[in-house]
């Protein structure tokens, strides 16, 4: 079984979506390890323990996060080394999506069915956790994918059938998407950071790049979920695959 945890990010162009796979059996030994680096933060930069890490704020310089200034170039060093952290928690795997914004839900909808496909040849089920404000969409979603779920075959038709699309509900995804405050769980920031690594790495800002951060999605390489796709050698799910 795994806890499954997903978050987005986007621009006016892009969204991503990135997904956080923790196995229950490693869950509580996981969350120790992500306290244990919070807690050093604390005493070596003075960031505040419970002060919830949100991408795009963090590195830009906004918000109370510490008793002590701290740099827009010391908080990109700070993200970079929580991407690096993510890596070393033991057995968690990334999933990643790219679509075009206003095709958001398709992004969610196609990541889903990876997940639900890798589940499978893990022999595994998940629950999935997500941050609050689009219940009503994601919930839609996700019941839907459960019971009407018409996959393409990738060689035009399945052979079996002839027919375009089979009915494949999501049946190794357990129960409705389970919603939390990002601000109380400290995985949703995590794959908040991720999902920001790789939306700057397709959609590079000078005021970012300058602190190396389009190529921070470089560092999540050892748990990418490269096997969701083989169309992008990163695993990367996109339109075209």
């Amino acid at each position: 079984m795994h806890l499954i945890y997903i978050d987005d990010s986007q621009d006016e162009k892009l969204c991503v979506f990135s997904a956080l796979a923790i196995d229950v059996s490693q869950w509580r030994g996981v969350f120790e390890c992500v306290r244990s680096f919070r807690r050093e933060l604390r005493e070596r930069c003075g960031i505040y323990i419970y002060k919830e890490f949100h991408a795009w704020k963090f590195v830009s310089g906004r918000g109370n996060i510490s008793d002590r200034v701290v740099t827009k170039s010391k908080r990109c060093e700070i993200f970079k080394e929580t991407l690096a952290m993510t890596t070393q928690l033991p057995g968690v795997r990334l999933f990643n999506a790219c679509f075009p914004r206003k095709m958001y839900l398709q992004a969610l909808e196609r990541l889903i069915n990876r997940i639900n496909r890798t589940l499978q040849a893990w022999d595994s089920h998940g629950l999935l956790i997500s941050d609050e404000g689009k219940e009503i969409e994601y919930t839609r979603l996700v019941r839907r994918l459960a019971v009407f779920n018409p996959i393409p075959s990738q060689y035009s038709e399945w052979l079996d059938t002839g027919e375009l699309t089979r009915n494949i509900p999501i049946e190794r995804i357990v129960e409705d998407m389970f919603f939390k405050d990002s601000s109380q769980s400290y995985f949703i920031q995590l794959v908040d950071f991720a999902a920001y690594a790789l939306l700057r790495r397709e959609r590079p800002l000078p005021s970012k790049t300058r602190y190396g951060l389009h190529t921070a999605l470089d560092i999540l390489d050892p748990i990418l979920v490269k096997e969701a796709t083989k169309y992008d050698p990163q695993g990367i799910i996109r339109i075209k695959s």
